[in-house]
């Protein structure tokens, strides 16, 4: 065997060596680019949870299909605005609906700065991804040990960008459970049950009416007979008074009044020695 064929023969053996080298990366690679993906989607469907009761699970079950097919770019765009905002949240609009309405957010406030650079960093992420993905055959000559080596540093230096976005995304994820474990512990305690049974009766209907009524229908002291109220509700929005006890647990609109900690209530006497019973919104 001459030099020659010696020659030729160590570089394919070491052109060969590189190779493996740079398909083991490249698989490596792909695999940290799946996790990026999986954790953007589980961040995105978790951070933004909303919908009526009557319709959450159908709701839910369409934002999930949504985002499990959407591309990297579109779950990078989503990630960013949407949980990285770099300007206060929107209140969001509710329709007018006499149901319960659930809704979570998780916001990371950032300044412009920040939000431009968060952005930028995972713009790049994206292209590197489709590069990896759709480009990098014909810039990859498997004789060349030059070629291989060049690629193998990109695919390190690559991943290392990837697995430092991953961190990040898991001490989110981490931040978000224990928010939500702490929400969760909370809503589950008498005093969440409470709050959340006083916000279900202050967002009622019914009490948007007494508001309107204690408004529109006062005395010259700001205070509005509760039987005037009773007598206007009875009129116009029967079905309320109806389900008085069914929805809301309480027996007279009285109870009620005081249980939502938006009206004052007084007792005042009447002419014939009876008691009747005034309230006035603490609404201005």
């Amino acid at each position: 065997m001459s030099d020659e064929d010696l020659t030729t023969k160590g570089v394919i053996w070491l052109a060969n060596i590189s190779v493996n080298d740079v398909l083991q990366k490249i698989g490596r690679n792909m695999l940290l680019f799946q996790e990026l993906e999986y954790l953007l989607k589980h961040i995105i469907l978790n951070g933004n949870i909303s919908g009526y009761v009557g319709d959450f699970h159908e709701k839910r079950a369409k934002q999930v299909a949504t985002v499990s097919t959407q591309t990297l770019g579109n779950l990078v765009g989503q990630y960013i605005y949407d949980i990285h905002a770099d300007s206060e949240m929107d209140d969001e609009k509710f329709d007018d609906r006499d149901e319960c309405h659930f809704s979570v957010k998780f916001r990371i406030q950032s300044d412009s700065a920040h939000f431009e650079t968060k952005k930028l960093a995972l713009s790049r992420l994206v292209t590197e991804r489709n590069e990896l993905v759709h480009h990098l055959l014909p810039h990859f000559k498997p004789a060349s040990v030059d070629s291989c080596q060049e690629i193998a540093r990109k695919l390190d230096a690559q991943s290392e960008t990837v697995r430092q976005e991953i961190k990040n995304l898991k001490e989110i994820v981490k931040s978000f459970e224990e928010v939500r474990e702490q929400l969760l512990a909370f809503f589950g305690s008498e005093e969440g049950k409470r709050l959340f049974e006083l916000q279900f009766i202050q967002g009622s209907r019914l009490v948007g009416l007494l508001q309107e009524i204690s408004e529109q229908v006062q005395r010259d002291d700001g205070w509005t007979l509760l039987s005037i109220a009773g007598q206007l509700l009875k009129q116009h929005a029967p079905e309320e008074i109806a389900l008085l006890k069914p929805n809301y647990g309480h027996k007279t609109l009285k109870s009620l009044i005081i249980a939502s900690e938006v009206f004052d209530v007084q007792e005042e006497c009447t002419q014939n020695g009876g008691l009747r019973v005034l309230y006035r919104s603490r609404r201005t």
